[in-house]
This record gives C-alpha cells, sequence and structure tokens, in this order.
C-alpha cells in the first residue's frame, strides 16, 4: 500500500541528545581547568579567571585581561584552540538536534499525506464518494 522505498527518520534522540551532554560536560571541565589554573599561575580571582575564559572562548577578547606569564599565555593557547572548537561543536550539535526534529515533524506529515492519498484511491476504485474535499480550482 503504502511506498516501502520510504526510510523512516529515526525516532531515537539518544545519540543527539548524548552529543549535546557531552559537549556541556566537557566545556564546564574546561572552565573549572582554566579557573583553578589562572587563579593560582596568574593570581586572579575566580571572577576574573572565568571572565578571560568566557572572552577568550567566545572570541571577543576585550583585552582588558592578558595572561603575563609564560605559563600562562602557553595555556591559554590550548585553551583557545580547545574551547573555540568545543564551542563550534556545542553550536554544530544543537543545530543537528533541531534539524533532526525538523526532519521527523516532515516525514510525519509526509507520510499522513500519503495515507490519506492512499485512502482516497482505495475509496476511487470501490466507487465510493470519498471524505477527502476536493480542492476548488477556480482562484
Amino acid at each position: 500500500m503504502l511506498d516501502e522505498r520510504i526510510v523512516p527518520v529515526a525516532k531515537d534522540r539518544s545519540t543527539e541528545t548524548r552529543n549535546i551532554v557531552v559537549t556541556i560536560f566537557s566545556i564546564i571541565l574546561l572552565y573549572i581547568i582554566s579557573i583553578y589554573f589562572y587563579h593560582n599561575v596568574e593570581g586572579w580571582t575566580h571572577l576574573d579567571a572565568a571572565y578571560f575564559v568566557t572572552m577568550t572562548i567566545t572570541t571577543i577578547g576585550y583585552g582588558d585581561f592578558a595572561p603575563h606569564t609564560d605559563e600562562g599565555k602557553i595555556f591559554t593557547m590550548f585553551v583557545g584552540f580547545i574551547g573555540i572548537g568545543l564551542a563550534f561543536l556545542l553550536i554544530a550539535n544543537m543545530v543537528s538536534f533541531r534539524e533532526k526534529a525538523l526532519d521527523r515533524h516532515m516525514f510525519d506529515k509526509i507520510m499522513l499525506l500519503k495515507r490519506l492519498s492512499v485512502l482516497h484511491r482505495r475509496d476511487e476504485k470501490k466507487g465510493l464518494k470519498s471524505q477527502i474535499p476536493k480542492p476548488d480550482k477556480k482562484k
């Protein structure tokens, strides 16, 4: 009856959700390690360290804070590469989650229309009056 060539979209959201959760957990872990490092090595307050990490990861970089030690500068290079990568990964995972949700929604709508079409054709073959109203061709 229905076209079996259409592959249903997976209803399981666990992979997308897991990817988002793991990425968020990784960002939080990066924050914790970075705040601890900058507090102890650069002597910044926890708030200043968190502010600096946020400005680095989001690539805003106001320039009001900068590491002064060689260790801090080297660590900041790694925080930048890892943090910016994680931020983009989080955005990509969220976009993928939303895209698959839309795919599932559209698939459900298409399958509903396909079922209605099959029922309409079956009724016409039996000579029954279809319960599905035909669209007006006048415009």
